[in-house]
């Protein structure tokens, strides 16, 4: 996955993120009763959506740092070792 491929796919997640965070606390703004009645619950759950987003975009960039580093790490692998033959010469 390239990085261009990498950032889009994680704005998508975060915007989708705080347009459910936007939507809910925006339905408290204009007084949804049923929100109302849960007004904590509302906003924990918009908290962890996008924390949540963030976080695996955190732990996804960590795991490829480390696989990347470690492939840094390694040896190249040995050259193929040449037979060779005896001559016609």
């Amino acid at each position: 996955m390239t990085v261009n491929a990498w950032v889009t796919a994680r704005s998508v997640e975060l915007g989708a993120a705080l347009c459910t965070a936007a939507i809910l606390i925006g339905g408290l703004a204009i007084g949804v009763p049923f929100l109302l009645e849960r007004i904590p619950e509302v906003f924990l759950y918009s908290f962890c959506c996008v924390t949540a987003v963030l976080l695996r975009a955190a732990i996804d960039l960590a795991v490829r740092a480390s696989v990347l580093a470690v492939r840094r790490m390694r040896p190249a692998p040995a050259p193929a070792a040449v037979r060779l033959e005896p001559g016609n010469a």
